[in-house]
């Protein structure tokens, strides 16, 4: 849910704050009634305890931090507000479509979260029983309505054609592809034809792991030839789609540890030609992954996106039933207002 990314956040914050063990300050709050859902008001204290079960259940070591939970308080007391109203909206309709849960689940459950000293646990975040079980009992009420009326359709929804479709979709953004290392020998001369190059590529076919074996005997041949310079490039890696049509129709016809035959270009820049040897230092296979071996990640993608669109729809007709207006109430709650203090 949308709050777990705010407690991811707080939590970023929390770490990286120097709390101070003397003086602690203590957090102020500005009780009120921030809305009212189909007769049943919303305080600030009530969003209080939400957050306060939250930061518990996932980050306990900040709970007993003032300045912890102060930070939390500000950035989420909003997007908590709004999920407290969606609760409410699903369970008014849930007691209209009489969905039922019994107290054993609501005890199960209760454990689950707070582990067998549940009344210990709860008197340290400072809540009631009966406010955690009020709040627990609304929480499965909420995710049975959302399995019945958006997770189940959302599942149903993902058949193996959409699957087999999002698969042929990934493969055209992800194709299969090869990943070359290659370096390139550049001679610059005054004479003509391929003679001179063809005797380095003589230099060059000695060398038993790459042309980093005859770096020497290569300044050596260069010494010996006045008017003619010799430069061995940085190793390149690209792709096979990245690279200029002319280096990969040269490279694709390589081995592993091979050079080309000479190649006569046009300097750019000198305005003469010069002549290049390509060496394939090495060629890796990237094929795309089969079918059944991303079909699992794929299903889950696009059943993560059918329940969040099951999901808004479902609320949308919740909020239109029932008539809440979330434009009236941003003008109640104005952006400026904080209703918790650091003091």
């Amino acid at each position: 849910m949308k709050f777990l990314i705010l407690l991811f956040s707080a939590a970023t914050c929390f770490a990286q704050m120097n709390f101070s063990p003397h003086p602690e300050p203590q957090i102020s709050v500005k009780n009120r009634i921030l809305t009212t859902v189909n007769g049943n008001a919303i305080s600030v204290v009530d969003v209080m305890k939400k957050m306060d079960m939250l930061l518990h259940q996932n980050y306990p070591q900040f709970a007993d931090s003032p300045q912890a939970r102060f930070q939390f308080y500000a950035t989420s007391w909003r997007p908590i507000l709004m999920e407290m109203i969606d609760t409410e909206l699903i369970l008014s309709d849930a007691e209209e479509k009489e969905v039922k849960l019994t107290d054993g689940e609501v005890r199960e459950e209760m454990e689950d979260r707070f582990g067998p000293g549940v009344q210990l646990t709860l008197e340290k975040i400072g809540l009631s029983y009966d406010d955690a079980w009020k709040m627990v009992r609304k929480e499965l009420i909420v995710r049975r309505m959302l399995w019945f009326f958006a997770q189940s359709k959302a599942i149903q929804s993902v058949s193996p054609q959409a699957i087999r479709e999002a698969y042929r979709q990934y493969l055209t953004e992800n194709p299969a592809y090869q990943e070359w290392s290659y370096r390139v020998i550049t001679l610059r001369s005054e004479e003509e034809g391929t003679e001179l190059a063809e005797n380095v590529l003589g230099l060059l076919a000695t060398a038993t792991a790459g042309v980093e074996c005859v770096a020497e005997q290569l300044k050596e041949w260069e010494a010996g030839h006045p008017g003619t310079t010799l430069s061995i490039s940085n190793e390149y890696v690209a792709r096979d789609t990245d690279l200029s049509e002319s280096h990969r129709s040269i490279l694709a016809t390589l081995s592993p540890g091979s050079y080309s035959q000479p190649t006569i270009q046009s300097s750019r820049l000198e305005k003469r030609p010069l002549q290049r040897i390509f060496y394939l230092k090495d060629k890796i296979d990237h094929p795309a992954p089969a079918f059944d071996e991303l079909a699992p990640q794929l299903k889950n993608e696009l059943t993560q996106k059918a329940v969040a669109k099951e999901s808004e729809g479902y609320m949308k007709k919740l909020r239109k039933y029932y008539g809440f207006d979330q434009d009236g109430l941003k003008q109640t709650l104005p952006e400026n207002l904080q209703p918790f203090a650091l003091e």
